[in-house]
């Protein structure tokens, strides 16, 4: 029923601090393992747990599949993204290091409906990068965009559009790059978001939400208005406590991952307000979840790190 939670964990204890979290195509859950260098996938038929590991993989922090039947990660310590077969008979064996100077702390990453690769970079001044992951040498197709709207970059969106859009570390605002012009803008600053904005999901009206802190809650707005500022509203509860991850529940509600609060958070946009927030998980079941994401195609499971605990967690999101 709604809001069951089952936990997997690894029984090499070969997981470590898992942060980043996605379903590959074929219905496999993925993530990556920061705190050992590993990449680690779910099989939800069995809940069995394993990962892989590349020496050249340091600080593994988001994965996305990518147009060219990889997944992609980026490697926050290694100056680098990898790519990884899931499909593979031994998937360790296909993981690929795509390295450059210019790779300076990748973070986030995500791709566009036109399949290019956009990445976040959070060293030096910070900077918004793509490449073509389906060229015969990705990095050589690799794009990098700085301006003084982009400042210590971390959780990327890509929208139905192809805009681009990040949170700003540096000054709590959110920036905007569309690829056709180049033109890189603040899409809102901190006076109309109000908290520091940290994850990104999106409805099924199009509307962006974005998990935001100080005070704890969600933010929304519309991508698509001349002055996005001008949608933008939030909410919050008062048992929230360190929201990061969300996503948006095929039962059309907002699923977050409530870190310091060691709880998963559905927000129901469409409840009144007594009925809107409810708060799942126990001491056994969620430690310190990080990021959820959506399970296969007609899954009504959605899958979490509880990153604090070292395993992975499954909410059930039908009645």
């Amino acid at each position: 029923m709604r809001g069951d939670i089952e936990v997997h964990e690894d029984p090499q204890g070969q997981v470590s601090d898992p942060t980043g979290i996605i379903a590959s195509p074929d219905g496999d859950i993925w993530f990556t393992s920061i705190g050992n260098g590993r990449i680690g996938r779910v099989r939800p038929a069995t809940g069995a747990v394993e990962t892989f590991a590349d020496e050249r993989i340091r600080l593994p922090a988001n994965i996305f599949p990518a147009a060219d039947g990889q997944l992609w990660v980026t490697c926050l310590g290694s100056g680098a993204l990898a790519s990884i077969d899931p499909g593979a008979a031994d998937p360790a064996a296909s993981i690929r290091l795509h390295a450059d100077d210019r790779l300076d702390h990748p973070v986030a990453i995500k791709s566009a409906p036109d399949g290019t690769l956009w990445f976040t970079l959070r060293g030096g001044d910070g900077a918004v990068a793509s490449l073509d992951p389906r060229a015969a040498d990705p990095i050589a197709t690799l794009q990098l965009h700085r301006s003084p709207a982009i400042s210590d970059p971390s959780a990327l969106f890509v929208d139905p559009a192809g805009l681009v859009w990040w949170v700003n570390g540096g000054t709590g605002t959110i920036g905007r790059l569309d690829p056709a012009s180049g033109a890189i803008t603040v899409g809102l600053d901190a006076d109309a978001i109000g908290a520091s904005p940290r994850a990104w999901a999106i409805d099924g009206e199009g509307w962006l939400w974005v998990t935001v802190r100080d005070a704890p809650g969600l933010l929304r707005f519309d991508p698509t208005a001349a002055e996005p500022a001008s949608t933008a509203t939030t909410v919050g509860h008062e048992r929230l406590v360190s929201p990061d991850g969300v996503w948006a529940g095929p039962d059309g509600a907002l699923w977050i991952a409530d870190t310091d609060g060691a709880a998963i958070v559905r927000f129901d946009p469409a409840a009144g307000p007594d009925q809107a927030w409810s708060f799942h998980g126990d001491a056994a079941t969620v430690t310190g979840p990080f990021d959820i994401k959506a399970g296969a195609p007609g899954s009504s499971l959605l899958w979490f790190t509880d990153k604090a605990a070292s395993r992975i967690g499954s909410i059930e999101t039908a009645p």
